[in-house]
């Protein structure tokens, strides 16, 4: 389902046509009370217009949503967008400025909605049982790759991210089937990146990738593939940092790594601060 941001009250009242007449009368409440609709279970909904929790589900699929709660998900990014505080910070009343504010906010919110948690934990599964992880990217992904390396050497992973092509092959050819080989390419087609992974591939190595194109060769190749929304088709796109995406996959995977050994891993990264205090 793409967001539709502050166009959700007008869809629906354009698809009236299509309702029941129970739907169409849920979907008048919608209309006059979204704050109130927003706060209430499907339960609520249904016992306080007197229309069944199936109803409901099915009006939420037919303005394209799966079910309710991504429904009331979408509902409560409506309302944050139309009751965003003018007064709070200037910057935001600029057109442009405002656009870009909603653009990162879509990064945020579509990363959340689409990442599931038992990708989150297989991912923090594989970096805890490889013997050593590689993380090969180009360009901005080699920007991000170096980023993955010293936030995850910090707490106690062994990684290594290779930003160059020939070392990443050289790298590649001597992974094992107890490497962890992380490729990160938001098309899913940056042949660099393709070239090592296939031969680490053939190496037994395990392989995450990370890309937003889950039909890519890339993703094809790998054992786990970790969406990251591509902003290259949003209004300001090409003003946000190519990296952002990336950098908020990594912290939900790190948030979950810390929290799975909180004590160990924050003693880890206690020990390298301190080394680094000490210089």
């Amino acid at each position: 389902m793409e967001y539709l941001g502050e166009n959700l009250l007008h869809g629906i009242a354009c698809t009236m046509e299509k309702f029941t007449s129970s739907e169409a009368e849920l979907a008048k409440y919608i209309i006059k009370n979204p704050d109130e609709v927003s706060l209430l279970s499907i339960s609520q909904i249904a016992k306080k217009i007197h229309i069944s929790p199936a109803t409901i589900t099915r009006f939420c699929q037919k303005i394209s949503f799966s079910g309710f709660n991504e429904f009331k998900h979408e509902l409560k990014r409506y309302l944050d967008l139309r009751n965003k505080p003018s007064a709070a910070s200037g910057i935001k009343e600029i057109d442009y400025f405002s656009k870009l504010y909603q653009n990162h906010l879509e990064i945020i919110e579509t990363t959340f909605r689409k990442m599931t948690y038992d990708d989150i934990q297989h991912a923090v599964t594989l970096l805890k049982t490889a013997k050593k992880v590689h993380v090969y990217g180009i360009g901005n992904s080699g920007i991000a790759a170096q980023e993955f390396k010293w936030k995850f050497f910090r707490v106690g992973v062994q990684v290594e991210a290779i930003t160059d092509p020939h070392q990443a092959v050289m790298d590649a050819a001597l992974s094992t089937e107890n490497s962890l080989v992380i490729g990160i390419s938001v098309s899913g087609k940056t042949k660099e990146v393709m070239d090592a992974i296939k031969i680490a591939k053939k190496q037994g190595a395990t392989i995450m990738a990370i890309t937003s194109d889950k039909t890519s060769e890339l993703s094809q190749l790998a054992n786990l593939t970790l969406i990251v929304m591509s902003k290259s088709n949003m209004h300001m796109g090409q003003n946000i940092s190519p990296t952002l995406p990336l950098f908020l996959l990594f912290d939900l995977i790190y948030t979950e790594l810390v929290a799975k050994d909180y004590m160990n891993r924050i003693k880890i990264r206690d020990m390298t601060l301190k080394a680094l205090e000490d210089i």
